[in-house]
């Protein structure tokens, strides 16, 4: 039984797609302290093939890391079919396809979950933005320029 295998059975036994944990999740689930390396390096986490035995933990059950937060003691796990699936779905729809490289260009973000999380933010904003408009407010992000009054 390989170091990490308490985090491969606990991954594969979980029926969510996405687990963000406390580095104290993690340790409870190992039976064990993580390494000084894991508080200081992003890259303890990292997702590499072939992997270090920590990442085989996780690989192995069909999960990722993502969203490595050093200084607040978590991260993301996300189920590799799931990623695979949506990333698949926006390469399979050519309208879809369209969307994100038109979105791509636009921001210039490249990473997938980068633009997504931009994307659905900007969406939210702009359709709270309208809740305010209906009830007499002004669009947040509306701003008019102040004018220079000439000094008489």
């Amino acid at each position: 039984m390989g170091k990490y295998e308490p985090l491969t059975h606990y991954l594969e036994n979980l029926s969510d797609e996405i687990w963000d944990a406390r580095f104290a999740d993690v340790e409870r689930v190992l039976g064990f302290p993580l390494p000084a390396s894991a508080y200081e390096y992003p890259a303890w986490w990292a997702n590499q093939e072939p992997g270090h035995s920590q990442t085989r933990g996780w690989r192995d059950a069909g999960w990722e890391t993502g969203r490595v937060d050093l200084a607040g003691k978590r991260l993301r796990f996300v189920r590799r079919a799931r990623q695979a699936r949506s990333q698949e779905s926006a390469r399979s729809d050519p309208q879809m396809a369209d969307l994100w490289e038109r979105a791509r260009r636009i921001s210039g973000i490249d990473d997938h979950d980068a633009l997504l999380k931009a994307a659905l933010t900007a969406f939210v904003r702009r359709e709270a933005a309208k809740g305010l408009v209906a009830l007499g407010g002004t669009m947040p992000d509306f701003a008019i320029p102040s004018r220079e009054r000439p000094v008489l």
